[in-house]
């Protein structure tokens, strides 16, 4: 009791005399308060019971590098300043010894001592300063805010794989500020690619037809979100579809923003419309430069999704029912390995097609191929460098002797392979534990039309957490996420309604319609 009430009253006395060392281990349900605030969590976080300590002016802060710190000193007072209103005094400093993983940091909090942050490079020191955000707690007892405080602490972290991916649709009902406040999120938990996909919505000069005349996206626009991207740690990744999904629409909405107005287009795709017509010629050239229009507006990143999921309707037309569909195929994704090789960027696809529907083998697990395709000569045909991107979106079937066994398959072929959850929580654990512990490539966190309300919570969290090797629960963990996207929101910042919290509206306005 005593120890409550000294820290109810004691805090602005603590923080004006500041005049004791690291104090005694906090207490394990006040610490837990604290701890549940960092998503994701730390693999080491220790908390004393010593006063906490004021970020001011006056505070100390040495930031040690492993490498030359060129640039980071202004950028680094640059988010003290918006993440907190303050100009510490800062120190950096160069260490070539200095051992952290990749992106990994550790920092200590004290009142003799200031703040020391070490990190390899400026993706370290950027987790490090997202993690101090979490952390920090505004000012007691005023009416408004004029500092924060961090408890005496240490903390080390590092990621537990090296692609940390979120995937992100945009959509013609989805809007600028929507895509900015999931990339700034996915950013501020650490994930270090997002894959965006545009659902015929992007500006293509080349053929403007092949997205929504009402509902375009300008390059301007990727321009400055690939931007505001890579200044917080995030590379985005374009992803346009070559195979199936050529509607550039949701199957169950019978859209099509090309062949819905413009029918003279039909011979570049499949009777259906959605399946891409492999044997045009035309197609491959339309492609081809709509995909490379879509690669440069991204700033030519690492690399290239060409999507190649549930082409349910291939080989349905004429010409391409009476081919060699399975060298068709093979043709086109050569092709398009081949154009962005020669860019310096590899093509992530799809797993499904290359695994046959009703293998025994893939009993439970998603494999939706066809014979017609030849999937084992295709699969070594293909050069390792693509990487797979498999998607499974539930839990390990009950029975199943083998988890995910599509995901292994594809890494004992030799490729890089990316474990794809939904919205599952035991999946996506249940996934980065087997990226963990069989050496695949990452995790990509697949959102779809979900991306709002607990789904996107849970998506976020959980992905986060597993992505940096923690597969536990947090305490309140719902009102820490609320927290957070309410600190994107500051960022950018958000002036409507629609654009707070997780959802759009409290009541549907067609609900709110019926009251």
């Amino acid at each position: 009791m005593k120890k409550r009430m000294w820290l109810a009253t004691g805090l602005v006395i603590a923080l004006n005399l500041g005049a004791r060392a690291e104090g005694p281990p906090m207490e394990r349900d006040e610490a837990q308060i604290i701890k549940s605030r960092m998503i994701p969590y730390p693999k080491q976080v220790s908390i004393t019971d010593g006063p906490v300590v004021k970020i001011d002016k006056h505070l100390a802060v040495t930031v040690t590098l492993k490498g030359e710190p060129a640039g980071l000193a202004k950028r680094t007072a640059g988010l003290f300043k918006s993440y907190w209103g303050a100009s510490p005094v800062l120190t950096f400093k160069s260490d070539a010894t200095l051992a952290l993983p990749q992106d990994g940091y550790r920092f200590k909090i004290a009142v003799e001592g200031g703040l020391t942050i070490e990190a390899t490079a400026e993706g370290g020191l950027l987790n490090a300063l997202k993690t101090l955000r979490q952390l920090a707690e505004p000012e007691r007892g005023v009416e408004k805010l004029s500092y924060y405080f961090l408890p005496e602490m240490t903390v080390e972290d590092a990621p537990s794989m090296a692609f940390r991916g979120m995937h992100l649709c945009w959509f013609p009902e989805s809007d600028e500020a929507f895509i900015e406040r999931c990339i700034r999120m996915a950013a501020y938990y650490k994930f270090n690619y997002l894959v965006l996909e545009p659902w015929a919505v992007f500006d293509y000069k080349s053929h403007p037809e092949f997205a929504w005349a009402e509902k375009k996206v300008k390059a301007k626009t990727i321009h400055r979100l690939v931007r505001l991207a890579r200044e917080q740690g995030l590379v985005l990744i374009p992803q346009l579809n070559l195979f199936g999904h050529a509607s550039g629409s949701r199957h169950i909405s019978g859209k099509h923003p090309v062949l819905d107005f413009h029918p003279e287009f039909q011979p570049l795709f499949e009777p259906d419309g959605w399946t891409w017509c492999l044997s045009n010629p035309v197609t491959r050239r339309y492609l081809t430069e709509m995909s490379l229009e879509l690669f440069e507006a991204f700033e030519c990143p690492p690399y290239f999704h060409i999507g190649c999921d549930e082409a349910y309707s291939m080989a349905t037309c004429l010409t391409c029912r009476k081919a060699d569909y399975a060298a068709l195929l093979k043709d086109h994704l050569l092709h398009f390995r081949s154009l962005f090789a020669a860019r310096g960027a590899k093509i992530m696809m799809w797993h499904d097609m290359l695994l046959v529907s009703g293998d025994p083998r893939w009993k439970g697990y998603v494999a939706t191929g066809s014979a017609k395709i030849g999937t084992e000569a295709l699969l070594d045909a293909l050069p390792r460098d693509i990487v797979i991107c498999d998607w499974q979106y539930y839990t390990v079937p009950k029975g199943s002797a083998t988890p995910w066994p599509t995901m292994q398959y594809f890494h004992e072929k030799g490729f890089p392979v990316l474990a794809c959850p939904w919205k599952d929580t035991e999946g996506i654990k249940s996934q980065a534990r087997l990226v963990r512990e069989t050496g695949l490539t990452g995790l990509l966190c697949t959102t779809w039309n979900y991306m709002h309300s607990q789904d996107m919570y849970r998506m976020l969290y959980t992905g986060a957490h597993a992505a940096w090797g923690y597969d536990g629960t947090g305490w309140n963990a719902g009102s820490a996420f609320n927290q957070h996207l309410r600190q994107v929101g500051w960022d950018m910042p958000v002036t409507r309604y629609r654009d707070t919290g997780v959802a759009q509206w409290q009541v549907p306005p067609e609900n709110a319609l019926l009251q």
